[in-house]
């Protein structure tokens, strides 16, 4: 029986129709992989490149190792470089004080290291800029010969001055003596009213020395700090023992029969002791409190106790009366007060100076 060419057809093309399925379904799948395989091969190909160049990856822990010991020695190289500029050529332009601003180079120390307690190049840098700016502002010339001579003696007056700061701070904090802001505040506000209001406080300290506002309230708060710490060593018995004992033994003298006058040439601490201690007609409110309720309360010829005030001890004798005022001789011993207690705590404390101008 012949064949039907048309079953012959029928029964070959579902192997056709499964070939060509399984080439349309397998197709598509390949292009995926193609792909991984090209993007596998270009990452290669990227890491050849940077090994080709020097270039290697390393795990993030040891970059990070190199980049932070780079970044040291860069800065260490560069507070270095600074260093040279400012304790060697003294310089003191631009850059040098961006970076002592930053960097706090020492100047000298006051008992303590190259570390702590110590007056800064930034602080140096301030003051000689103000000093400077003043002498300017006077018409003084800073660059002629005697003017470079006394720069270089303002120079060193500075350092001894940033010097008894750092002395006062540290000996204000055994005290327990502190400056609050309402005490800076009302400070300043009353040598506002007396200076004619802000704006004229603003010229003035710009045109004279170069400061802000900020600037001249650090001032105000050294100057009250200093004040209190001057009573505190007044009234600190302990400093004050040697000259309370002179004055005791001059008392002693005066009421044995000596003469005031004579004691007072020869002892007193005052201007007034060339003139036996005379110090004329005084009126209430010319001198401070303490003296003045013990002059006015003698009768002439009389002579007080031992009088304290913030300027040391006093031994006052009235001599006369003439309306509201008292005429009054007086000798005077001076306590601890802040100079001569200053001038001894200099030769106490450890001094190093780094720089020299």
């Amino acid at each position: 029986m012949p064949k039907d060419p048309d079953i012959k057809s029928s029964s070959k093309s579902p192997k056709k129709s499964k070939e060509a399925a399984s080439k349309k379904t397998t197709k598509p799948a390949s292009k995926p992989a193609d792909k991984t395989v090209a993007s596998k091969a270009k990452q290669l190909t990227f890491k050849d490149k940077l090994s080709k160049i020097g270039i290697k990856r390393e795990p993030n822990k040891k970059t990070i190792v190199k980049v932070g010991v780079g970044a040291l020695v860069a800065l260490l190289i560069t507070v270095s470089v600074f260093g040279v500029l400012i304790y060697r050529y003294k310089s003191s332009n631009r850059a040098v004080k961006v970076a002592s601003a930053v960097v706090p180079y020492p100047v000298s120390s006051v008992n303590g290291n190259i570390i702590w307690n110590t007056v800064t190049y930034n602080q140096y840098l301030f003051e000689l800029a103000s000093i400077q700016k003043f002498f300017t502002s006077q018409g003084q010339d800073l660059n002629s010969k005697e003017g470079k001579l006394k720069l270089t003696q303002l120079k060193n007056d500075i350092i001894v001055q940033l010097e008894n700061n750092l002395i006062i701070e540290q000996q204000a904090r055994k005290y327990g003596i502190k400056v609050s802001g309402k005490e800076i505040q009302t400070q300043y506000d009353e040598l506002v009213k007396n200076a004619g209001g802000v704006d004229k406080v603003k010229t003035t300290l710009d045109k004279l020395y170069g400061w802000t506002i900020d600037d001249f309230k650090e001032k105000i708060k050294q100057s009250v700090l200093q004040k209190k710490l001057a009573e505190k060593i007044l009234a600190d018995d302990s400093l004050n023992a040697p000259a309370k004992k002179q004055i005791e033994d001059i008392k002693k003298q005066i009421d044995g029969g000596a003469d005031f006058a004579e004691l007072a040439k020869k002892f007193s601490a005052d201007g007034s002791a060339s003139n036996g201690g005379d110090l004329g007609l005084i009126s209430k409110g010319q001198t401070v409190p303490e003296f003045e309720a013990a002059a006015f309360g003698l009768q002439p010829g009389q002579v007080s106790g031992v009088v304290k005030t913030q300027y040391g001890f006093h031994i006052i004798k009235s001599t006369g009366k003439e309306g509201d005022q008292v005429r009054v001789s007086h000798i005077l011993i001076k306590g601890a007060d802040i100079d001569s207690w200053l001038k001894d705590q200099r030769a106490k404390s450890k001094i190093v100076q780094y720089f020299r101008p």
